[in-house]
């Protein structure tokens, strides 16, 4: 298959965790889900200008976390809980859940979701952009979150079985306990080991950053400096283009397009406009969750 430059609408669940009794969370055994975090991270004004600190911003983390702050809302948009990752490794990773996409670090990662389901996914060409969202239903109007931007930087083909093989100087370390961990216990993984070893094998994606950009673009997450106030909704976002629909709340749409760069700028630059209309900064690194040996 001939790899594509394409703009990815790529829809994941939105609902938000909740903290156990002692204001903590495990690791995530059971369905994907956000958190609302604070990060020490970098981000661009809205006039352009750079700036570094703690920042918050919704993003996915399965590892550990603790619960640093309740937010006293109802209106089913704000975020209910302010959170702090961490992770520990674990001697077993089994039936543990990965974390997909990870933005933390260097570089924004895209490793394996879907890649089996959607052989498009696999074969994604450098300057595609991918936009990582969930739906919502507002009133009658059903919606979509933006919660993740990858502009694709560069890409490497991974045994998911073996991840440390050909990642250990692609990718920070928590990155193969917090993704390649579960990965190597993927039951789908090891039925397809025995069945055709290429197949199984996926592409891991780094996202293009603000010093190295892609045309231009360059990977981000809506994010606000942290404050003492209330917490903020992901922004809804829609483009009027045939691989973008508001109402896809499911199955990734745009993998199959091969688009001119000049068309996926546009599809970006609508990106970034509707994030700083609702008030927000474009987060573009942030720092790996600390360890906690168990």
């Amino acid at each position: 298959m001939v790899d594509k430059r394409c703009f990815v609408q790529f829809s994941h669940p939105g609902s938000e965790h909740s903290p156990d009794r002692s204001g903590k969370i495990g690791w995530n055994k059971n369905r994907h889900k956000r958190k609302f975090m604070q990060l020490c991270g970098k981000w661009i004004e809205r006039d352009g200008r750079k700036r570094s600190g703690d920042l918050w911003t919704w993003g996915e983390w399965e590892p550990e976390s603790d619960c640093v702050r309740k937010f006293d809302t109802r209106d089913g948009h704000h975020p209910r809980y302010l959170w702090y990752p961490y992770y520990s490794p674990k001697n077993s990773y089994r039936l543990l859940l990965n974390t997909d996409p990870f933005i933390f670090g260097e570089h924004f990662l895209y490793s394996n979701c879907l890649q089996l389901h959607y052989c498009g996914l696999k074969h994604l060409e450098q300057g595609s952009v991918i936009a990582f969202g969930s739906g919502k239903k507002v009133g009658s109007e059903r919606k979509w979150m933006l919660d993740t931007v990858l502009v694709i930087g560069d890409s490497i083909l991974y045994d998911p079985l073996d991840p440390h093989a050909a990642l250990k100087d692609w990718v920070p370390d928590a990155f193969l306990h917090v993704t390649g961990g579960p990965l190597t216990y993927d039951p789908k993984m090891k039925k397809l080991a025995a069945k055709d070893p290429e197949k199984r094998k996926l592409r891991l994606y780094r996202g293009a950053t603000p010093d190295d950009p892609v045309c231009g673009m360059f990977s981000f997450f809506p994010a606000k400096p942290a404050s003492s106030k209330s917490g903020f909704p992901r922004p809804f976002v829609d483009l009027q283009h045939k691989c973008f629909n508001s109402r896809n709340w499911q199955a990734p749409m745009g993998h199959q397009c091969d688009l001119p760069p000049a068309e996926l700028r546009c599809l970006w630059n609508l990106l970034v406009a509707q994030v700083r209309d609702a008030g927000l900064v474009l987060g573009t690194r942030a720092k790996v969750p600390p360890r906690r040996n168990p």
